[in-house]
Formats: C-alpha cells, sequence, structure tokens
C-alpha cells in the first residue's frame, strides 16, 4: 500500500492520524525493525537505527524504520497492508 505523506510531520504519527497502525513493538524507539516502510518518493535521511537494521543496498532503495521517519518533504511510502 502506498501513502503520501505530507511534509514536516513524523510519519508514524501521520500515519496513526490517518487510522493506519504499523507495528511498533518496540514503542517507537527503533529497536524492532516491524515497522519497516520504503520511500518511494522523496528523501528520508538515514539515522544510526536505519544503519543498525538495514543493508546500506536496502537503505539505498529507501527502506526506513517508519517510527524514525521524520517527513522535512512530502514523501510517498510503501507499507504491508498486513
Amino acid at each position: 500500500m502506498q501513502i503520501q505523506c505530507p511534509a514536516n510531520v513524523r510519519l508514524q504519527e501521520y500515519l496513526l492520524s490517518q487510522g493506519i497502525h504499523i507495528l511498533t513493538a518496540c514503542g517507537g524507539r527503533g529497536n524492532c525493525a516491524k515497522c519497516a516502510v520504503r520511500v518511494a518518493a522523496g528523501k528520508a535521511a538515514v539515522n544510526t537505527m536505519d544503519r543498525v537494521w538495514f543493508t546500506p543496498a536496502q537503505l539505498a532503495e529507501g527502506w526506513r524504520l517508519g517510527c524514525q521517519v521524520y517527513a522535512r518533504e512530502p514523501l510517498t511510502v510503501e507499507i504491508d497492508p498486513r
């Protein structure tokens, strides 16, 4: 499922406001990687926890921890519909 996220919001908070829940077993601390999303359009910064969970190739493909993404610009993200 692709979701459009506006600029200047935390992705997880925006998704919740739209009634979309991503798995965050760790409470949004980036410790479980159950919230993996792929940024299909736009740029999301890579943080330390992203580097822990994803390979350089996956990071280049746009994989990020959804609980850690702050959208500084509009983003299109792909999430698992489950």
